[in-house]
C-alpha cells in the first residue's frame, strides 16, 4: 500500500491524460495557457502601429502641398512674376524626391503594397510635368531676354530718324508705331488673349509696311524689332501651351487613386481593430470563464490533495508500526526458538517420567499410602487413591499444556514458508471450514461468498493454518449470544497479482485499546486459561512470510473483518518483488 501511494505522487506528467483527476485540472490550466497567450496576441496585435500609414499620408500630403506651390510657382514664372527660375526647380526636386521616397516605402511594407501601381502612375506624372517645367522655364529665359531688349527699339529708332520730331513725321510717325508695338506686345506678353494676339500682329504689318519707306539704318532697326516680336509672340504662345500641357498631366487621377487607396487601408485597419476588439472581449470572457473552472479545479485538486496526504502519513505510520511489529516478533521469534530448544528435552523427560509414575503408581496405589490413613478403613483408602489419580492427571495435564505451549512457540519461531506449492485458495478456505466446523457448530450461520479464483503459490497447510485461526477467534467472538452469529467468509481477486480474503464476524467489536497490540505474541482478551495469545501472531507471521497484508476494520458493536491481501506468485522467493504489509488495527478474541 505504501508504495502505491507512493508510486501515485511520483508518476511522470506524460500519463496527464491517462489520470481522469489529473486531467480534470491540466485541461482547464492549458485551456487558460492558451487562452492567455492568445489574449496577449491579441492586445499586441491592437497596440500595434498602423504600419506607417499615417505617417505615409502625411508625408503624401505634404508633397501634395509643395506641388501646389511647384504649380504656383510655374504660373508666376508664365506670369513675369518670379524673380528667378530657383523657387521652382527646389519644388520640383522635392516633389520628385518625395514621391520616390514614397514608393520605396510602399515597397518596403507588405500592407501598403496596393500603393505601388498609384504611386508609380503619380511618379511617372510629376516625371511628366517636371520636364515639362523645363520647357516652361526655357520658354520664360527666352521670352523674358526678347521683352528685356524691347524698350531699346524706340531709342534706336529714334536715332535713325536724327532724333527730330520733323524727321519722324518725315518718316510717317516710326517711334509712334514702334512704341505701339511694344506696348502691344508687354500687353500680349502679360496677358496673352486672342484679342491682344490680333494687335499685335496687327502693329507687326504696320510696322513691315514702314520698312520700305524709312532709311536703311531705320529699316534694320525696324527689322531687328519685328523679330524680337516675333520671339516674344512665339515664345509666349508657346509658354501658355505648355503651361496648358503641365495642367493637363493627369497627377491628379493618381492623387486621387492614392487617396481612394489610403483610405481603403484605414477602413481595413478600422475593422481589423473592430474585429480585434470584438475578438478579445471574447478571449477575455473565455479567459475569465477558464480562470474560475481552473481556481475551482485546482481548489478539488489541492483538496484531494490533502486526503491524499492524510492517507500518505496514515500509510506510513501504519507501515512504521508494521517495521516495529515486525522486529518485536522477529526479536521474539528468535527468543521462542531458544526458549523452546532448551525447555523441550527436560519437559519432555519430566513427562515421560509423569507417564511412568501414572502407570506404575495406579497399579500399586497402596505403595504411596500415607501413614496416617486408616488401612483397614476401606473410604479412607478409597478417597485416597482418587485423590492419587487426581493429583497424577493434574500433572500430566500441566504438562500437555506446557508441550502445547512449547509447540506454538516453535511454530512462531519457524521463519519459512513450509511445503510451497500452487494451489487454490478456494480449497484452502473449505479445509479451513471443515476443520473449524466442530468450533462453529450448529448455531453459527456461515455465508461463502467465493469467486473463482487463479491458483497461488504458497504454503496451503499454513494459509489453512490462517484462516482457522481467524474462523475461530470470529468464533468465540461471537459465543456470547447477544446476536445471531453470522461467520462472512469471502474470497475475490483483487487485481491481477493479489488475492484478497475477509474474514468476518457480526461479534462486540474490538476496543480500542487492544487494536495496536492483537497480533502481539501472548496478547489475549480471554479469560486466564482459555487462550495462549499466539493464534494471530502466528497469522500475521504467516501472511508476512507468503509477502502479504493483513489488515482489520472493527467497530464496537457491529462486529469485525479481518483482510488478508497475498501476491499470487511466491514473493518471498523474490524479495525485489515483495508488496508493502500494513496492520489497521485487530480483534478482541484470539484462539485459544
Amino acid at each position: 500500500m505504501l508504495t502505491q501511494y507512493i508510486s501515485r505522487f511520483i508518476k511522470l506528467p506524460s500519463i496527464i491524460g491517462s489520470h481522469p483527476r489529473r486531467s480534470f485540472w491540466a485541461l482547464p490550466t492549458l485551456l487558460v495557457a492558451a487562452l492567455s497567450v492568445g489574449f496577449g496576441a491579441i492586445i499586441w496585435q491592437m497596440s500595434e502601429p498602423d504600419n506607417g500609414i499615417s505617417s505615409f499620408q502625411a508625408r503624401f500630403e505634404a508633397i501634395k502641398d509643395v506641388e501646389v506651390r511647384w504649380g504656383a510657382e510655374l504660373l508666376s514664372l508664365q506670369l513675369g512674376i518670379a524673380r528667378n527660375y530657383d523657387a521652382v526647380t527646389n519644388d520640383a526636386r522635392i516633389v520628385e524626391l518625395g514621391v520616390r521616397d514614397l514608393i520605396m516605402l510602399a515597397a518596403d511594407n507588405a500592407s501598403m503594397m496596393s500603393l505601388s501601381p498609384a504611386l508609380q502612375d503619380y511618379h511617372d506624372a510629376i516625371e511628366r510635368k517636371i520636364w515639362l517645367s523645363e520647357q516652361v522655364k526655357a520658354s520664360y529665359a527666352m521670352l523674358r531676354n526678347s521683352v528685356s531688349v524691347l524698350p531699346d527699339a524706340i531709342d534706336e529708332t529714334r536715332h535713325s530718324s536724327g532724333s527730330s520730331p520733323q524727321n519722324d513725321r518725315q518718316n510717317g510717325g516710326v517711334s509712334g508705331r514702334v512704341a505701339g508695338l511694344i506696348t502691344a506686345t508687354v500687353s500680349f506678353v502679360v496677358s496673352p488673349t486672342k484679342l491682344l494676339e490680333d494687335r499685335v500682329r496687327q502693329s507687326i504689318s504696320e510696322t513691315d509696311a514702314l520698312i520700305p519707306v524709312v532709311p536703311p539704318p531705320m529699316a534694320e532697326t525696324l527689322q531687328r524689332l519685328m523679330a524680337q516680336v516675333g520671339v516674344v509672340l512665339k515664345e509666349r504662345q508657346r509658354g501658355s501651351r505648355l503651361m496648358l500641357e503641365v495642367t493637363s498631366v493627369p497627377s491628379e487621377v493618381s492623387t486621387s487613386a492614392i487617396r481612394a487607396e489610403l483610405q481603403a487601408l484605414h477602413l481595413e485597419r478600422t475593422d481589423r481593430r473592430r474585429w480585434l476588439r470584438d475578438l478579445a472581449l471574447a478571449s477575455g470572457l473565455l479567459l475569465v470563464s477558464a480562470s474560475v473552472l481552473l481556481f475551482m479545479s485546482l481548489r478539488r485538486r489541492f483538496a484531494e490533495l490533502k486526503e491524499d496526504n492524510r492517507l500518505l502519513r496514515q500509510v506510513n505510520a501504519n507501515a512504521e508500526e508494521q517495521l516495529m511489529q515486525s522486529a518485536r516478533l522477529s526479536a521474539l521469534g528468535q527468543m521462542a526458538a531458544g526458549i523452546t530448544h532448551e525447555i523441550n528435552t527436560p519437559l519432555a523427560y519430566v513427562k515421560a517420567v509423569f507417564e511412568v509414575l501414572s502407570e506404575r503408581v495406579t497399579d500399586r496405589w497402596e505403595m504411596t499410602m500415607p501413614s496416617d490413613v486408616d488401612a483397614s478403613s476401606p473410604q479412607e483408602i478409597e478417597e485416597h487413591r482418587i485423590e492419587l489419580q487426581s493429583l497424577l492427571k493434574d500433572g500430566l495435564h500441566g504438562l500437555n499444556e506446557m508441550a502445547t505451549l512449547v509447540h506454538n512457540m516453535q511454530n512462531f519461531a519457524r521463519n519459512d514458508k513450509g511445503d510451497v506449492q500452487e494451489f487454490r485458495i478456494e480449497e484452502a478456505i473449505e479445509s479451513a471450514l471443515q476443520i473449524a466446523a466442530p468450533r462453529l457448530g450448529k448455531e453459527i450461520e456461515v455465508r461463502r461468498e467465493i469467486e473463482t479464483i487463479p491458483s497461488v503459490v504458497g504454503s496451503p497447510a499454513q494459509i489453512r493454518q490462517a484462516v482457522v485461526n481467524l474462523i475461530v477467534n470470529a468464533a468465540d467472538a461471537m459465543a456470547d449470544g447477544s446476536h445471531p452469529p453470522v461467520l462472512t467468509v469471502r474470497a475475490k481477486l483483487v487485481s491481477s497479482d493479489i488475492v484478497g480474503i475477509e474474514i468476518g464476524d457480526n461479534g462486540p467489536g474490538i476496543a480500542e485499546k487492544d487494536l495496536g497490540n492483537i497480533f502481539n505474541p501472548f496478547f489475549t482478551t480471554k479469560a486466564v486459561g482459555e487462550g495462549t495469545g499466539m493464534g494471530l501472531s502466528i497469522t500475521y507471521r504467516i501472511i508476512e512470510n507468503h509477502g502479504g497484508t493483513i489488515t482489520v476494520n472493527s467497530k464496537i458493536g457491529a462486529g469485525t473483518i479481518f483482510t488478508i491481501s497475498l501476491p499470487r506468485h511466491d514473493t518471498y522467493a523474490h524479495p525485489g518483488n515483495r508488496s508493502e504489509r500494513t496492520i489497521v488495527g485487530g480483534s478482541d478474541h484470539d484462539d485459544s
